[in-house]
């Protein structure tokens, strides 16, 4: 009985049932195969659709900025923006500026580099410029501001300084003692401050006013200043 059987399966396996089957099977396996891995290559991809890539969170991140600037906050200057806005000041500012007083420029800005003073006879800087004027001239305030200090110098006699209120002071060496303003006091361009005087810094030149500016502090050629 068993070698019956065992005949038939020879049969079986030699004949083209066997190879049905077979073809059968690995065509069954192999689209179980494929059906597995296209599941598991949909997975991935979902994922990786739905986390944000490093540009598009860049991309977030900038627009956000903008929106934030533009629900009114505003934008924080540096100090180098700042200075620079504050040393532009004079070029929007439309408030009349005037020389103090009229006359020839005997001795120009040195704009930082050592000149030889005639007077003290050493090389120093100079920083304004000195304006032929003869004694008892009347003196102007260059812009309108406040009288900010007065003070008497030993070498620079009386010198009076003015604020303008948008970073720049102007001020003005050599004036009689007798003036016009005090400290705290209110000018127009145009305003008589004093008059000019005698002071010994300078005295070998011919009768003048020392005047200079200052921008955020530091010193800037006056003639940049004035605008008339």
């Amino acid at each position: 009985m068993e070698k019956i059987k065992f005949a038939k399966i020879r049969k079986f396996l030699k004949g083209k049932g066997f190879a049905g089957a077979l073809c059968l099977s690995i065509t069954a396996v192999a689209i179980a195969s494929y059906i597995a891995y296209d599941s598991s290559i949909k997975q991935i991809t979902s994922q990786e659709s739905s986390a944000p890539t490093s540009s598009q969170s860049e991309t977030e991140s900038s627009a956000a900025a903008v929106d934030k600037n533009q629900s009114g906050i505003e934008k924080e200057e540096s100090s180098e923006e700042q200075s620079d806005a504050e040393a532009n000041n004079f070029v929007s500012n439309t408030a009349k500026r005037i020389m103090p007083v009229e006359g020839e420029i005997i001795w120009e800005y040195s704009n930082g580099e050592l000149v030889k003073s005639e007077t003290l006879g050493v090389w120093k800087t100079h920083d304004g410029i000195d304006i032929a004027a003869p004694l008892g001239t009347a003196v102007k305030a260059a812009a309108p501001g406040t009288v900010s200090q007065i003070k008497d110098d030993a070498l620079w006699g009386v010198c009076v300084v003015i604020d303008h209120g948008d970073g720049y002071t102007t001020h003005y060496f050599g004036l009689d003692k007798a003036l016009e303003v005090k400290q705290g006091t209110e000018v127009e361009a145009g305003t008589v401050i004093g008059k000019t005087g005698e002071f010994d810094c300078e005295s070998k030149l011919e009768p003048h006013l020392h005047f200079g500016v200052k921008s955020s502090d530091k010193w800037i050629n006056p003639t940049e200043f004035i605008n008339s």
